[in-house]
């Protein structure tokens, strides 16, 4: 024990002397640097030179009086003497390596460092077993302390002696830093690890630290303040969580970062609270990570109410005098709360399946209440109603199933545990936001038009998200008549306050209240779209957004709302994500009748209304901006779908799962893209939307692709072997390969004079390659029946027909490219040609025999002199004329 104790002075003097070199350098430069300051000045005052004598103004009574102005003549006109210009300030050098390694490198390392020194020292210590308890905590206490009073005495002796660059670090601010960290870790240990306090003293213990800590951040500046945040943060990482309990971070935590949000808001470092929010979400993700049982989990659930709670009121608090035409919408608070309550969400989905209890709802239900509290309450911060809304359906699909279910692929298509304590949370929070964003709406007709637009779309798509997410955790996308009246109830309250705000509006004209009105006008035909699908479809909630659209978009046409066009862009995009979730919009139940089932509804209803609210929400004399173009591309989108499941439907039996597809399938899917790519052009050339120029394009490759890659290779029948129903004239082949064909050279020659060269190509050589094919595959038909795979034999007829058929295909190319002056067609044409003459001369000399041998070269010349023919009179002719 002795010689311990004889090691522990010797650390204890060996400490004391590597910091008293440093300050002691310290405390010498900064006596020298004030002589050579007193030096300096004196030096300058010596050179000053002697001040002129000031000149004395005779008295008033001596002063003789002005002549007349009419008798003074003008004096001569003296040009001024150009002042000669100061000489331009030179700009300080910049400091070098040397400089910036000496002056602030080192001092940030050296903080750092000795913040987690005091921490390791604690552990170290732990670790080793060197001391007792009491010792370890005396010495503990004592090392911040002398900290603290090292930092405060180079505060004294250094701070004004010397004009210190604003880049340098502060170095006494850096010394109380690692005190203010080293008492937050001895505190903290004497609670956790030893039990030396219990909970009520270590929460004063630790608040009085922020305090003070508050009080010396105002005296050393944000330096202190950020560093000491790091190392109180980094504290429980290194000294441990107190026997593997998480509740003491619960109450740790929030004072570490409350310390931090009373620094920041007092002094205005915004940046200090930032860093204090990062830490305090992380520390919510780290804990809902290892929230392994139910006390855990309780503990992380708390911990981020808690951080939630903190963050939103230092954030948005400072907006509360804003009055209602200054009450633009704060990005920084926005962004806050979103963050809150995404890391509230995280935790809830990181503990549902070991925590869910009262706390677990209590926290979800604090999701909701923390940013529509700061939205209502601040005006700024008015997007809270809209990031509540938001979180209130992610509560209803993070809400856990029944014990022994697991979540399938769409998460929210289970059975429900507690459905009732569900349905009175989501019918709670969404009566909540309604109420807050209508009275803030009511009451304060001098709001900006972006923060009265948000509170609108918060009150008015928050109870309509709600109700649908609640319909399909519980109703399962089947019929409900209890959600239809549901949905008829929401309709009825949403017509109400439509009613309520016309009145208003009557009284006292104003924006907000005219956007309220046309605002809860639609979202009650957005709830009355609910209901019917509640009601008799089940499922589909993209018919009931559409046509929520389609009402919306007459209600902004027919009050004149501009705003309200920006409710169809975002019921578009729900659309939207709805199609990337599940592009089966519809189930499997769509009727057995091709065309007219149950797809329709699904798809052509929606594609319909999205199509007819673009054109009504279209600002006439302007350029169309990104309302329009949203619902115009969602109704192209829409339309595509319909037809390709249309497609399978008719040709599977109903089934639009099945898993094969054939050439007649193929063949008709490229038949439909190609013709949408070509109405589009057509339709761009009159209406001149990007939207429909994009979806030309886009429509244009998706069919380039499918008729190479599915049409030449994967269903082709030469290849497949597969059965090509049909007669010899009228088939399969004919569908799946002419008419895609034609379509792809109309779409070529239609989009010569909008679309870009390589399209025009592209849609050309699909059109070659596939009336090529059409042609070789009849030809194959004829003499094969309907399997004509390449193993199968080929007569001597058939090769000689397809000779024929080349050549015959050649010279239509060549005539219509004469007549149309297309030199792409004429091209064509020499490549049949010349691919008819290798066959002749490579296949035909070998593999026919007889007449067919002779027919075949005959044929053959007589063609190709016939073009040499009409090229020299027709192609080439007035080149030679001239």
């Amino acid at each position: 024990m002795d010689e311990l104790v004889f090691y522990a002075g010797l650390a204890i003097a060996a400490l004391a002397i590597l910091v008293s070199g440093p300050v002691a350098i310290a405390l010498t430069i900064a006596q020298r640097g004030r002589i050579a300051v007193l030096e300096s000045r004196l030096a300058a005052f010596e050179r000053m030179p002697p001040a002129a004598a000031p000149t004395l103004e005779a008295p008033a009574s001596r002063r003789q009086p002005e002549p007349a102005r009419e008798n003074l003549r003008p004096a001569p006109t003296v040009p001024p003497i150009p002042k000669s210009r100061p000489d331009p300030v030179a700009k300080p050098p910049r400091p070098s390596f040397e400089e910036r390694f000496g002056t602030r490198w080192t001092v940030w390392v050296g903080g750092i460092a000795l913040a987690f020194g005091a921490a390791l020292l604690v552990r170290y210590s732990v670790e080793a077993g060197y001391f007792g308890p009491a010792l370890r905590m005396a010495s503990g206490f004592a090392l911040a302390l002398g900290f603290l009073a090292v930092g405060e005495t180079l505060r004294r002796r250094l701070r004004g002696t010397l004009p210190v660059p604003a880049t340098w670090p502060d170095i006494p601010a850096m010394v109380t830093a690692a005190g203010t960290v080293a008492l937050f870790g001895a505190i903290y240990a004497a609670y956790a690890l030893y039990g030396f306090i219990g909970p009520e003293l270590a929460f004063v213990a630790l608040g009085a630290t922020g305090l003070a800590a508050m009080v010396l951040a105002l005296l050393h500046g944000p330096a202190l303040a950020g560093i000491g945040l790091i190392g109180a943060l980094a504290t429980p990482l290194l000294v441990g969580k107190g026997g593997g309990s998480a509740w003491p971070l619960t109450l740790y935590l929030p004072v570490v970062a409350a310390s931090a949000y009373g620094f920041a808001w007092f002094k205005g470092w915004r940046a200090l609270a930032v860093a204090g929010g990062i830490g305090a979400g992380a520390w919510s993700l780290l804990l809902g990570l290892s929230a392994g049982d139910a006390s855990t989990a309780a503990a992380a659930l708390i911990h981020v109410v808690l951080q939630a709670a903190l963050a939103g009121l230092t954030f948005a608090l400072p907006h509360h005098a804003t009055t209602a035409e200054h009450a633009r919408p704060d990005r920084a608070t926005t962004a806050v709360l979103f963050a809150a309550a995404l890391t509230m969400l995280a935790v809830l989905g990181l503990t549902v399946q070991t925590g869910y209890g009262a706390v677990w709802i209590l926290t979800a239900l604090a999701a909701v209440v923390i940013p529509a509290a700061a939205g209502f309450l601040v005006m700024p911060a008015a997007a809270g109603l809209v990031v509540a809304g938001l979180a209130s359906s992610a509560v209803i699909i993070l809400w856990p199933p029944e014990p022994g279910l697991h979540w399938d692929s769409l998460l929210i298509r289970l059975d429900t545990t507690d459905p009732g304590v569900l349905l009175a949370l989501a019918g709670l929070s969404a009566v909540g936001i309604a109420a807050m964003g209508g009275l803030r709406l009511i009451g304060g007709g001098r709001l900006p038009l972006a923060t009265a637009l948000i509170y609108a779309a918060g009150a008015a798509l928050a109870p309509l998200a709600a109700l649908s997410f609640a319909y399909l955790r519980l109703a399962q996308a089947s019929v409900s008549p209890s959600f239809a009246l549901a949905a008829g109830v929401l309709a009825l309250g949403m017509t109400g306050l439509a009613a309520a705000f016309r009145a208003q509006r009557e009284r006292t004209p104003a924006d907000a209240l005219t956007i309220g009105f046309g605002v809860f006008a639609a979202a009650a035909v957005a709830a009355l779209a609910l209901g019917m699908v509640f009601a008799v479809s089940g499922g589909s909630l993209t018919v009931a957004m559409a046509l929520a659209a389609l009402g919306t978009g007459a209600i902004a046409r027919r009050l004149d709302i501009p705003a309200l066009r920006w409710c169809v862009a975002g019921l578009g995009v729900v659309v939207a994500g709805r199609l990337a979730w599940d592009p089966m919009v519809v189930g499997g139940e769509l009727g057995q009748m091709p065309v007219l089932n149950w797809l329709l509804v699904g798809y052509g209803v929606p594609a319909l209304a999205f199509g007819l609210a673009s054109r009504l929400i279209r600002l006439p004399g302007t350029k169309p901006d990104a309302p329009p173009l949203i619902a115009e591309a969602l109704s192209f989108l829409l339309a595509a779908f319909l037809v390709f499941f249309e497609i399978r439907h008719a040709l599977h039996g109903g089934d639009i799962f099945a898993e094969d597809s054939g050439v007649l399938e193929q063949g008709l899917m490229a038949l439909s893209a190609l013709g949408f790519a070509a109405v589009l052009v057509r339709l761009d050339g009159v209406h001149h939307s990007a939207v429909i120029r994009i979806a030309s394009l886009a429509f244009g490759v998706i069919a380039f692709a499918q008729s190479l890659l599915a049409l030449v290779f994967a269903v082709n029948p030469l290849l497949t072997d597969e059965a090509v129903g049909g007669g010899i004239l009228f088939n399969e082949i004919v569908i799946a390969y002419g008419l895609p064909a034609l379509v792809a050279l109309a779409l070529a020659r239609t989009a010569q004079a909008t679309r870009p060269r390589w399209y025009v190509l592209a849609a050309g050589g699909v059109g070659m390659i596939l009336g090529f094919l059409a042609l070789t595959l009849t030809i194959r038909h004829g003499f094969q029946g309907a399997q004509m795979g390449l193993d199968r034999e080929t007569s001597q007829p058939e090769w000689y027909a397809y000779s024929a058929g080349w050549l015959a295909f050649g010279l239509a190319l060549l005539g219509y490219g004469l007549l149309r002056h297309s030199l792409t067609a004429r091209l064509a044409s020499a490549a049949l040609v010349a691919l008819s003459t290798l066959k002749v001369f490579l296949v035909d000399l070998a593999g026919l025999d007889g007449p067919l041998r002779a027919l075949s070269f005959l044929g053959l010349g007589a063609v190709l002199i016939g073009i040499g023919l009409v090229y020299q009179r027709f192609v080439f002719a007035p080149a030679r004329a001239t």
